[in-house]
């Protein structure tokens, strides 16, 4: 039996039309998979123990997101980003963003260092770093996600600059200078 070619080429628009949803379907399957594993959760709890209540914040591993605070909150722009170490720990970048300019593409010149380092599940005075979404509704321990600079970045411009002397050595002179 001779097949048109119109009889043909329907079945091959067709059959491409099922394969290409069914590729769709799939591709949101494995982008919903991918964006389950990137997403992180840093809690900050009320003491150094990592029990009980705590603020949230949401990260996505290597990628820089930007978050506006409630008013009254500083910064307004709040930036994080986490990378992962080669140790296999993780490090939060904080910095302020403007609602100008948004973010910037990395942290570099916040200088703070008090909130960066962690490990999936482990108790870093009072920070834990959890994989996923751990602020849900059902979670009443959860009692603010993305409302907080949980990251410190306000802290950004009151940190000194590495290589630049805090203090100024004084001489007796000055500490106590002559009367005139």
């Amino acid at each position: 039996m001779k097949l048109s070619p119109l009889v043909v080429a329907s079945s091959l628009v067709a059959s491409a039309g099922a394969a290409s949803v069914q590729g769709r379907q799939h591709l949101r399957h494995l982008e919903a998979e991918a964006s389950q594993a990137t997403k992180y959760t840093l809690a900050q709890y009320r003491g150094n123990f990592c029990t009980g209540r705590y603020v949230a914040l949401e990260l996505t591993l290597g990628m820089m997101t930007q978050i506006s605070l409630p008013e009254g909150r500083s910064p307004e722009v709040l930036c994080n980003k986490l990378v992962g170490d080669t140790s296999g720990k993780f490090v939060v970048h904080s910095c302020p963003g403007s609602a100008a300019t948004g973010c910037p593409l990395h942290c570099d010149g916040c200088h703070e260092d008090m909130v960066k380092h962690f490990a999936v599940g482990q108790c870093t005075d009072g920070w834990m770093l959890f994989e996923g979404d751990v602020c849900t509704a059902d979670n009443a321990d959860c009692i603010s996600k993305n409302k907080v600079d949980v990251g410190l970045a306000r802290w950004c411009d009151r940190w000194p600059a590495l290589g630049v002397p805090v203090y100024k050595v004084k001489d007796a002179d000055e500490l106590d200078p002559p009367a005139k």
